[in-house]
């Protein structure tokens, strides 16, 4: 009787710990529903964000000026930030801290000049951002040449370095190229008149006077920006940091006396790491080169290298006497001048 009793309990134990069981299967199976459905439903409106925002994104880039405003205040910015902040630094603190030695004619360009160019600056400026934002936009609509690939993985090899450098020496041959042809363009007779002679009204320029030149200049000048897209196989990073090296380039290339090291540029390397060899220093292009062209607007048309001037005949008769003066009299200061006929 007694086991009959206890077998009795038991089995009630039994049968209401299966009923407990079976209340905390459904309690979790109810849990676990409702943490999947709110999982669920977070994901959803997670991908409904994410596509509504790509949809806006889409939206606006392909039909709202608002993207391409974008694009193009970045660039002027930087633009703006470079042109502006060089030429201050090579007209004011460089001056004023070394006393570089001079190789302009005449005299220092007057502070009403200096203004001048500063303010005609601003269009070419302006024009030299949209070509900048308008080849990053074309280059996002896949119509260019250049990869999406970062720099830093660029150069993260041996054969990345090499091939940057390889297409940076490329990109300051087809600039050279470029602004050789387009600058003989501009002193054609019509154009030197109604548009050049802007350029030129800096007889004696200053680091202002990069940039102070005509609209149409400007967009003759900076097309090659948009044209080297679709024949460079660069990083597209690689090519803004080009272009806004090539403003202070040019900035530099008026200031009056020697920009390297100050802004270091391809030739002025080429020449270091060949020993400082007479022979390829004559190659290559300076700013004395171009303030000569100031002086004597038929000669000195390239940006780089004299090989195109050589060529045409429109490299000074007196240029490689004057690079041999210059390079004989550097120990001792004197200048290296081409005197005035």
């Amino acid at each position: 009787q007694k086991v009959a009793v206890r077998r009795r309990r038991q089995a009630e134990e039994n049968k209401k710990g299966g009923e407990t069981k079976r209340i905390d299967t459904c309690i979790g199976h109810q849990h676990r529903a409702t943490m999947m459905h709110t999982n669920l439903s977070l994901a959803a409106q997670a991908a409904a964000a994410r596509g509504a925002h790509a949809e806006g994104l889409i939206h606006l880039e392909d039909g709202s000026m608002g993207y391409f405003g974008r694009l193009y205040f970045t660039a002027w910015l930087q633009s703006m930030c470079v042109y502006y902040g060089v030429a201050v630094f090579l007209h004011y603190a460089v001056p004023a801290l070394t006393n570089p030695r001079r190789l302009q004619h005449g005299d220092i360009q007057s502070s009403s000049d200096t203004r001048r160019d500063a303010m005609r600056a601003l269009v070419p400026v302006a024009i030299r951002a949209g070509m900048l934002a308008t080849a990053e936009r074309l280059h996002q609509k896949g119509y260019s040449v250049m990869s999406n690939e970062p720099l830093d993985i660029a150069l993260g090899s041996p054969w990345g370095v090499a091939y940057v450098v390889a297409m940076i020496v490329a990109l300051d041959v087809f600039h050279d190229t470029w602004f050789y042809f387009a600058h003989r363009l501009l002193h054609h007779r019509y154009l030197m008149k109604r548009v050049h002679y802007m350029h030129h009204q800096s007889n004696v320029p200053s680091a202002f006077s990069g940039y102070s030149f005509h609209w149409i200049e400007a967009f003759i000048m900076f097309s090659n920006s948009m044209a080297e897209i679709f024949i460079f196989p660069i990083p597209y990073s690689l090519h803004r940091i080009y272009e806004l090296w090539m403003i202070a380039i040019h900035v530099g290339g008026h200031c009056g006396f020697e920009m390297f090291p100050f802004i270091p540029h391809m030739g002025q390397l080429i020449w270091l790491l060949t020993g400082f060899n007479n022979g390829v220093r004559k190659a290559l292009n300076d700013v004395h080169h171009h303030d000569v062209h100031h002086r004597y607007p038929g000669f000195h048309y390239s940006l780089y290298f004299t090989h195109w001037d050589s060529l045409f005949g429109t490299l000074h008769p007196d240029w490689v006497k004057a690079v041999d003066l210059h390079i004989a009299s550097s120990a001792s200061g004197n200048s290296n001048k081409l005197k005035d006929n």
